[in-house]
């Protein structure tokens, strides 16, 4: 019942339609009766017992032509009516099934890094697929088919008792049986479908990982281990739909046996009615034709019980799981009521008060105190682990502290709203994410199209405006120059179709230095207020580096760019380097303030000029800035923390 109520407002945008389609196969079921009416008198008028009284004329020509008049008849009106059910059910349920998806994918849209770091993308997908069909089949054909039943049952019993109640009461006695077992036998499909749909979505999040990880995999040469562990999974699967299979298949069996019963059952007393006659007066063949007709018509609904039962039971353990991503809530969201909705612009002074982060017991982020005024193009560096990341997720409100304030623009970023904050943001990660698109728009992606409308949800798609057609190709001026700015401009030039070159799944075609650089200028052409790269260099050389941080100096114009890098050569460029250490800021200040410092930072340039020295005179250094790195994270420092 639970299930039927979150579902009940999906229903209703759509009452019209299913007030009239529901009618109408009810109207259908009545008027296909009528055949068996007409058969009737057709029989008992060919031996003269149209009503017991042999002295009552039979049937004539005229009369058989009426009767066979009324079956045409009868059959188009059900047919006409059995096809509007259609269009208004089975449209419904299409509609809905748009609805659902719809809101689904707006609501996964507002949830925050958390729930994404836990989330297995082929489950999301599974449920957006295989679950949302079995709904839509419950929403569709299954609401039909009940209303099929229960409508037909209805009328059926209605025509039977006028018959004779003595073989009505054969049927009846079958139902207790049929609804005991079939409950039973619900119960266990849900709980199994459940099961089946659990392992559809671990082989989907398998699959999906494996085939975008396919280089490693090949890699490593573990494609035998990787088809192995499918196998095991799909095993399992197998299992489980098996097991589905065995409570599910005997329905229409078990329902076709009782039928076979009740049509012996049935010819048995039916004849002796006949022969003998009843306490209700003459019973003629007409009448048991009509009754085993009507019994007949009860053949297909009965055995649709069981059939439905597995729908509607699967429909609803699918709705269950649909649930749960509508459920679902964001840790980071903006509040009414602390949300300030008029903060409409943002310059990018960016203050870290006292701020703390911890997971669990482990600290990651320690008493943080540090100012960076508005255009200032800050450098950060410090070990592996050492929060770096962190303190940049905490400006973009992916995460917030444990303790303290981030303020931009003297604002507590949780006052900011959401849109507002991260629209002033542009972030270029460690480890970019490319669209199968082309460069263009990869490059262009983060421009939003102003003037387009929000989609609504929550509302039926019936009678809502076209949605207006959204622009594909960004400015192709700003695409270029923010290309430029990245450095990335002469290689495009070099593609056989240039900016409208395909890449493939997650930019596999490109190097990585190329998808670093493609990053950069999608975080670029937004022309952010603040401009954060977190080691977003590392894969490209030493003139390519030259090339972007001269469009970096470009960029940082009027605007705060925040660095994280390792390199030294990096981060010379800054005007103002920040040195973080087991979340703790140990040093800040210029290249040449921090060289003089004789602390981590000195170090650090120490040992990534000597290990250039010795790449320089052809030593056997494989990869000298990963030695350099690797030096880094051994050092002790010895620092006083500088504080701002």
């Amino acid at each position: 019942m639970e299930s039927l109520r979150t579902l009940w407002p999906y229903l209703m945008l759509h009452k019209r339609q299913y007030v009239i389609g529901l009618s109408a196969i009810a109207i259908a079921n009545a008027v296909n009766l009528l055949p068996a009416y007409f058969i009737r008198w057709t029989i008992d008028g060919l031996t003269g017992q149209v009503d017991g009284d042999p002295a009552t004329p039979g049937l004539t020509l005229t009369v058989a032509g009426l009767y066979a008049l009324g079956i045409i008849v009868a059959a188009l009106i059900a047919g006409g009516f059995t096809l509007l059910m259609r269009r208004m059910i089975v449209v419904a349920s299409r509609q809905s099934e748009y609805e659902v998806r719809r809101d689904i994918f707006a609501h996964l849209q507002t949830m925050d890094k958390a729930y994404y770091d836990r989330a297995r993308t082929g489950d999301l997908m599974n449920r957006l697929t295989g679950d949302l069909g079995a709904v839509r089949e419950m929403l569709g054909f299954g609401a039909w088919q009940i209303v099929n039943i229960v409508s037909g049952f209805v009328t059926a019993f209605a025509v039977m008792f006028s018959l004779s109640w003595q073989l009505t009461l054969i049927v009846i006695a079958l139902i207790p049986v049929i609804v005991g077992i079939l409950s039973y036998l619900a119960q266990q499909i849900n709980v199994r479908h459940k099961a089946a749909q659990e392992q559809n979505s671990t082989i989907a999040a398998m699959a999906q990982e494996n085939f975008s990880g396919a280089r490693v995999v090949k890699g490593y040469a573990i494609e035998d281990r990787e088809i192995a562990n499918y196998r095991e999974m799909n095993l399992e699967l197998l299992r489980r739909n098996i097991a589905l299979t065995k409570v599910d298949g005997p329905l229409r069996s078990f329902t076709t046996l009782l039928i076979g019963i009740a049509f012996g059952l049935i010819l048995l007393v039916g004849g002796r009615l006949i022969l003998y006659g009843g306490a209700g007066g003459a019973f003629t063949i007409g009448m048991l034709v009509q009754f085993l007709i009507t019994v007949g018509r009860l053949t297909f609904p009965m055995m649709m019980i069981g059939w439905i039962t597995g729908v509607t039971q699967r429909g609803l353990a699918s709705w269950l799981r649909l649930r749960e991503l509508l459920d679902s809530a964001a840790q980071i969201h903006d509040v009414p009521g602390r949300t300030d909705p008029t903060i409409r612009s943002l310059r990018g002074e960016v203050t870290f008060e006292h701020v703390t982060v911890k997971y669990g017991s482990a600290t990651v982020l320690d008493d943080v105190n540090l100012h960076i005024p508005a255009g200032t193009f800050v450098g950060v560096t410090g070990p592996t682990g050492s929060g770096k990341t962190i303190l940049m997720q905490l400006l973009t409100r992916s995460m917030d502290p444990s303790s303290g304030v981030v303020r931009i623009d003297g604002n507590d970023v949780r006052f900011i709203p959401l849109e507002r904050l991260r629209d002033h943001i542009s972030v270029v990660p460690q480890e970019p994410f490319l669209f199968s698109d082309t460069i263009a728009n990869n490059i262009g992606f983060g421009i939003e199209a102003r003037d387009l409308p929000v989609v609504p949800t929550g509302v039926t798609v019936v009678g809502l405006p076209p949605t207006p057609e959204i622009p594909q190709t960004p400015d192709p001026a700003r695409i270029r120059n923010a290309a430029r700015l990245a450095g990335l401009d002469g290689d495009i030039e070099g593609f056989p179709e240039g900016y409208e070159t395909m890449l493939g799944e997650r930019g596999v075609t490109l190097s990585g230095g190329q998808r670093q650089r493609t990053a950069i200028a999608r975080a670029i052409v937004r022309e952010p207020s603040i401009l954060i790269l977190d080691d977003s260099l590392s894969a490209v050389d030493t003139e390519t580096e030259r090339r972007i941080l001269d469009g970096l100096r470009e960029v940082s114009q009027g605007r705060t760019v925040i660095l994280i890098a390792h390199r030294i050569s990096t981060l010379r460029h800054a005007d103002h380097i920040v040195v973080l250490d087991q979340g703790r800021v140990t040093e800040q200040g210029s290249h040449d303030e921090l060289l003089a410092q004789g602390g981590h930072y000195a170090e650090l340039e120490r040992l990534q000029r000597l290990a250039s020295d010795l790449d320089t005179d052809d030593e056997p250094v494989a990869d000298p800035e990963a030695a350099a790195d690797t030096l880094e994270d051994r050092l002790p420092l010895g620092a006083q923390e500088v504080k701002s």
